[in-house]
Parts: C-alpha cells; structure tokens; sequence
C-alpha cells in the first residue's frame, strides 16, 4: 500500500502495528500515532477484555474498527489436522471465556469484519456485516517471471544471506531434470486433509504410471505427508520454504500447479442458518491467483474457494477419475496448456494483483467508514437530511 501511495498511484497509506501496542491506548505516544488513522484493523486475536477495551476507545472517539478474519480462520470447527486446534478447540491454553466464544464477544466490539473468505463471512453476518477483500498477489514480485519452457532442466532454489545481509535466492540445476514435467504444489502445515480427501493422490498413483517423466515438486515443511509421498519413490522433488517474495520465482519452475481441497461439508452447520460448507472452503482463492500470475496451468477442487477463478484453471469434482482426467488433458497438451495459461498471466497482471486494487482496498475501507456511520444515523452540520415516508392506505 505505501510503495503505491509513494508512486502517486494511490492516496491511502497503512502501518503495521503490534497487538501489545495497540491495547496500550492509554499511553501518549499510541494515542499520537493510531489517532491518524480512519480505520483501525485488529487481526482476529481479539480474545481478551484488554483488546475490547482498546476497540471501544477508538470507537468512541469515532473510529471504525474492524477485525480481519484471514483464509482458513474458521476456528469454530478447526480439523484436529490443523495445529491451531489444539489452541482453538481444546483451549490448551485454559483462556476463559473459550477461544470462540472471545473471539464472538471481540466482534460485538467492531464495526465490520473484513476476510479474503466469502464463506466466512457468511459464517458472521448474523454479528457484523463483512466486506470481501481478496487475497491479491504482488505484481512486483511476478512481473518479472519468464515461463519455463516445455522440457527445460528444473531449477532447485534456496534461500540465503548476501555479505550485507540482504536475503538472496540461490538456484541451481537439478541434476537429470531435462524433459521432466514438473507438477508443484507448496503450502503451509495446515493442508493434510486438502491431499487426503481430494482424490488428488490417487489420481497421481495413476499419473506417475501413465507419465515416466513427471515429477511431483512438494514445497514446505509438512512432513506428516511423508507417509504418502513415500509411495512414489524418485518421483518426489523436496523444495524448502522461502520468503513470500521469492515464493513467485519457485511458483515459475512448475509446469503445472496443483490446489486440492477437502471439500466435505459440515453439516450440519455450526449455527443455524450459516453456510453448509467445508473447511477448506473458508480458504481463499490464493493458490489459484498465484498459479494464474505466474502464467502456469493448474487444476484445483471444485470448491466456494476457487469459483470466481473457475474461467481460468481447470476445476475438478473431488474425485480420482476426475483429478486423474484433468491432469492428463494438461500432461497430454502440455503446449498449448502453457500457451493459454501465459496469455491469462496478462489478465491476472491487470486484474489480482494489489498494485491493480490498491484503491478498490481503500474504497472498501472508505465504504465501511461510511455504512458505520449511516447505522449510527452520524449527521454532517449545515445538511438537512430527507427521509422518504411510506404512507399507508387506509379504508
């Protein structure tokens, strides 16, 4: 946001804040520096009285105050494979109230919620009314990206530090890697059930058969995967995890990129009359914008997540015959797929990327500020306001 407000690109400016720091609103220097700001963000941790007092401060002195709920924080029925659970569900942490139940009482403290999840702000509109913000990329960071040629040796990339102690990628050659096809996906420690109930491995079992010179890439640190990935031995290629800017140059040695999900719903829902949907559902749309910036063919779940993406990758129904038939019509037109998938690059360029939405960002913020005020029946001096009556006939 401030790289394109210093461009002149954008009016709207953001600073970053830790939590311990915003709850000291009593404190000069806090006051001096969070009162120049119109909206105030707090990122879902609301779960203590400290919080809500510091939410109702800022509020009361006229603030909008908003919590930011981000993919996968649908903490009211995290999946034991999710590592969070243990905090969320069990509340190892013995916080009183729960966590959710905190969570629920830190939004009765905002005006609005804000999450790049479609899902999950349904899941919280009968508290507060949500606004959609995707998850965009960088296109600074994918501009740059040249598409890997059909058959081209794969690049292995790590990260390090320059003698000035600048973060720096290294790449090297992967030995024996010239006409492979690489398959790549990457992602955090919370996608064991997105692989195990997708279809997605099975569909492999059958690509690696079909298919001599394709490879999976498997990028991050889950490890609990082990056991499956152990099943294709010599056709797994570990990539290490690196920082988010140099993630697009990692996306860009994939031929092709995979999303699955676990796409069983939860029925029945956690409240009455919230969205009978999955888990992995309350994602966002990432994976696919990634994979579309980098100009790379992909297939994903057939899901809530990737359906405002569903024009521009191949989405398949969460079963092995129709994963195996997605990835094969790809493998088999490998071209063409690349061909089409880099002439889409240019639509996700203009379209997904931050710098493209930097005031459509602002404008949604500038729309809660004004819906906050409209509730509130907030009167500008010097205007008169004219309400329309109905009027009802009488016999």
């Amino acid at each position: 946001m401030n790289s394109e407000n210093t461009a002149g690109r954008t009016p709207h400016t953001a600073q970053l804040y830790y939590l311990p720091t915003a709850i000291d609103w009593n404190h000069i220097a806090v006051q001096r520096e969070l009162g120049k700001a119109d909206v105030l963000v707090f990122q879902r941790n609301i779960l203590f009285k400290e919080v809500w007092d510091a939410m109702d401060y800022w509020r009361a002195l006229g603030k909008a105050v908003v919590v930011d709920l981000r993919p996968d924080d649908f903490y009211q029925q995290l999946p034991p494979s999710n590592p969070a659970h243990e905090y969320w569900v069990r509340n190892r942490g013995g916080i009183s109230p729960p966590p959710v139940e905190a969570l629920i009482e830190g939004m009765r403290h905002a005006d609005a919620i804000t999450s790049p999840s479609k899902v999950i702000l349904a899941d919280w509109a009968h508290i507060l009314p949500g606004y959609w913000i995707p998850n965009w990329t960088r296109r600074a960071w994918y501009e740059r990206l040249n598409q890997k040629p059909v058959g081209a040796p794969d690049m292995m990339l790590a990260q390090a530090m320059n003698a000035e102690g600048v973060g720096v990628l290294n790449a090297a050659l992967r030995p024996d890697s010239e006409g492979q096809i690489i398959i790549g996906w990457g992602g955090s420690i919370s996608h064991v059930d997105s692989w195990i109930y997708s279809g997605a491995i099975e569909a492999l079992d059958r690509v690696f058969a079909k298919y001599p010179q394709v490879v999976l890439k498997f990028c991050g640190h889950e490890s609990r995967l082990d056991y499956i990935l152990d099943r294709w031995p010599g056709r797994v290629i570990r990539q290490g995890g690196v920082a988010p800017e140099f993630w697009p140059q990692v996306v860009g040695t994939f031929d092709i990129g995979l999303a699955p999900l676990d796409t069983r719903p939860l029925d029945p829902p956690w409240r009455e009359g919230a969205p009978v949907a999955s888990y992995d559902e309350r994602r966002s749309w990432l994976k696919g914008a990634e994979y579309l910036t980098a100009g790379v063919p992909w297939v994903g779940s057939r899901s809530e997540t990737y359906n405002d993406l569903s024009r521009y990758g191949a989405l398949a129904a969460n079963t092995p015959d129709a994963w195996f038939a997605a990835l094969d019509k790809i493998i088999g037109n490998l071209a063409f797929e690349k061909g089409k998938a880099w002439d889409r690059r240019a639509w996700a360029l203009r379209n997904i990327t931050f710098e493209a939405n930097a005031n459509r960002y602002g404008d949604i913020f500038g729309r809660i500020i004004a819906e906050k005020n409209a509730r509130l029946k907030v009167r500008l001096p010097g205007i008169t306001y004219v309400q329309a009556k109905q009027e009802t006939a009488t016999a």
